[in-house]
């Protein structure tokens, strides 16, 4: 039996049973007995079903409990919030109707506290919720998909990312920079603007730490995935492309100031969206169908916080992803993964300077002024 750095031994198949059956942190990732060839995930163990079954549905039960408590606290501080915001905006109008003050609220403080609500409460308990679900109702078929699932995983744990590395550790240098710089939005792209190299600037930069943070999350994970998937050259080359198209996008259509990797990262969504589709033998379609769900948040979110999020450059960057991989990589039924090429590997330097080039621009921009 194995977790992620450590093994352990037991006696026999009953005793396994009782360990997996106990496995409610769902730490144990692959197993051994006498009758396997190989160590398989225990999804794929027959025997170990039912033990299987009874420490997940508790260990959802447990998640869905605790982002059930996390939501209420949510909701709690949602509206206060919202009192607190119609506070403040009757003390800074002190001429004002009812119906002005109704629509102030409605159209700045709102909107805000939703778009939290939903990415950090929300969403989340919807997740555990569906997992919940999704355990109760394990038969012998959605089993199978189960171990895809987690041998999916399993392997996807197992990769290096050198190159998703490489480019976090761009963006975060070059964000340390714009918080000691003191002139953080020197870099920003300036929408209606005519400055065009600061297409390669505002992918770089962030508006606050949880800005950054949520962006960090998402480009380690499918990083992570495109680098395992379709080898390390294409992650650059699919956030510069996608940042790339997505700040063109957000120049033409808007006024304002706008920053964040934001389009690159919808580009890599966007290229795993159809790479997966056009190599189904490498991917389980549960796998694929969790892509599709943060689609639909991401886009859920965008609708919400319209005020403050930049659709264009992620509309713009989903869809250059996209056919970047439709161009690219043609429909396989290949269970192997694609080789890089020399010219994916010369592309990749050329990204790689475009993002130090950039980094150095903005630099430049933040500590000059």
């Amino acid at each position: 039996m194995s977790g992620q750095n450590e093994a352990t031994l037991v006696a026999d198949e009953s005793a396994l049973q009782d360990v997996i059956r106990l496995d409610v942190k769902e730490s144990i990732a692959l197993v051994w007995t006498p009758r396997l060839s190989h160590m398989e995930v225990p999804e794929a163990v027959p025997e170990l079903h039912l033990a299987l079954q009874e420490s997940r549905t508790q260990s959802s039960r447990q998640q869905l409990d605790r982002q059930t408590r996390q939501l209420r606290m949510g909701l709690l501080l949602f509206f206060a919030f919202m009192a607190y915001a119609t506070w403040e905006v009757r003390q800074f109008q002190q001429t004002f109707s009812l119906l002005g003050l109704i629509v102030d609220v409605l159209s700045t403080s709102v909107p805000i506290g939703l778009l939290f609500l939903c990415m950090f409460w929300l969403m989340p308990w919807y997740e555990a919720r569906k997992r919940w679900r999704e355990v109760r109702a394990w038969t012998a078929e959605t089993m199978k998909e189960a171990a895809d699932l987690a041998r999916f995983e399993v392997w996807i744990s197992w990769q290096k990312i050198f190159a998703t590395k490489v480019l976090m550790g761009i963006i975060a240098l070059t964000g340390a920079v714009q918080v000691m710089s003191g002139n953080p939005f020197a870099a920003a792209l300036i929408r209606g603007g005519t400055e065009r190299w600061r297409l390669f600037t505002a992918p770089l930069l962030h508006g606050n730490l949880l800005h950054f943070i949520m962006n960090a999350m998402g480009l380690m994970y499918l990083g992570r995935r495109i680098e395992a998937l379709a080898r390390w050259p294409q992650v650059l080359m699919v956030f510069v492309f996608s940042a790339w198209v997505g700040g063109e996008c957000s120049m033409t259509m808007g006024k304002g100031m706008s920053l964040g990797a934001s389009g690159g990262i919808m580009g890599m969504l966007g290229f795993l969206l159809v790479f997966e589709t056009r190599h189904a033998q490498l991917v389980p379609r549960s796998a694929c169908r969790r892509l599709i769900a943060a689609l639909v948040g991401t886009a859920l979110i965008g609708v919400i916080g319209v005020r403050f999020i930049d659709n264009a450059a992620h509309a713009g960057g989903l869809v250059a992803g996209m056919v970047y991989a439709f161009i690219v990589f043609p429909r396989s039924s290949s269970v192997f993964r694609p080789q890089a090429s020399s010219v994916d590997r010369v592309a990749a330097l050329i990204s790689f300077g475009a993002l130090v080039l950039g980094a150095w621009w903005a630099t430049q921009a933040m500590m000059r002024w």
